[in-house]
């Protein structure tokens, strides 16, 4: 079996688990939608977007600066030579869902009425 998946996935839930935890009680609610975690585990891509957040980009800063902290965890986790740098990528699809609901939402309302008349 190879021990690159299982170190991904070990990885991947970790990351999870430390950035939901902390993350929610300091900043608000973080979605993790996606982690990427190189070959040589040297970096983690975290794909994350916010919910109920009034200032996103804000919050997005505050967990950057966070990532050390992240790290630091991750590390106190897992036993390996070495541990992933973590870097968070602001993930837009969850925005992007959003608004294009609204728009089917209208668009379906705008349907209706024409039907009624």
């Amino acid at each position: 079996m190879d021990r690159k998946p299982r170190i991904k996935a070990m990885i991947d839930r970790d990351i999870r688990d430390i950035v939901l935890k902390a993350a929610n009680a300091k900043i608000g609610f973080v979605s993790v939608n996606k982690i990427e975690v190189t070959n040589d585990y040297s970096f983690a891509k975290v794909y994350v977007s916010f919910l109920n957040a009034k200032d996103q980009k804000k919050s997005f800063a505050k967990l950057t600066q966070m990532a050390p902290y992240f790290r630091h965890e991750l590390a106190q986790k897992i036993s390996l030579y070495k541990t992933p740098e973590i870097r968070f990528i602001y993930d837009e699809r969850f925005i992007i869902d959003e608004k294009m609901d609204e728009l089917l939402k209208k668009d379906e309302q705008a349907l209706k009425k024409m039907k009624r008349r």
